[in-house]
């Protein structure tokens, strides 16, 4: 699966991790993972999406409504959300661009990082307790979810 989700080790973070072509339906379904975390738990207060690893991007307009549409509803239960997207690919960050002003009216603090470093740099600085080395993919432990939900 190109788009992977896991719990950060300090289990205060999910990360989404793409890789290969990651598409609208695979965004979808990790948001919708999300979304039963904080819908189910009170911890998962900050959020990453990867892209470091990615090669492309297979997402329509429609797939950005429905993502912004669980966003919303996530919103409810986590109003003061932190989310990093690892974008270093300039449609990458451009996509990162557009989901970024469909979402700034929910309140939550949120970034755009061309590389690792200069995001978790972002992240430690925006996430208190600080995110730090924890928060790294490598530590991570999977988290299994719902593929069917959409």
């Amino acid at each position: 699966m190109p788009l992977t989700t896991e719990v950060t080790k300090d289990r205060q973070g999910i990360i989404h991790i793409g890789t290969g072509t990651v598409t609208g339906e695979e965004f979808f379904e990790a948001s919708h993972a999300a979304l039963q975390l904080v819908q189910n738990t009170q911890n998962f207060h900050y959020e990453v999406v990867d892209l470091t690893p990615a090669t492309g991007l297979q997402i329509t307009e429609e797939d950005l409504e429905q993502i912004t549409a669980q966003d919303q509803l996530a919103a409810i239960y986590r109003p003061n959300a932190v989310i990093l997207i690892i974008a270093p690919r300039d449609d990458f960050f451009e996509l990162g661009q557009k989901w970024e002003r469909s979402v700034r009216d929910l309140g939550w603090s949120t970034h755009i990082a061309r590389d690792r470093t200069e995001g978790f740099a972002w992240l430690h600085q925006n996430f208190p307790p600080p995110a730090d080395e924890t928060a790294k993919p490598e530590t991570c432990s999977p988290l299994p979810f719902d593929s069917t939900a959409r």
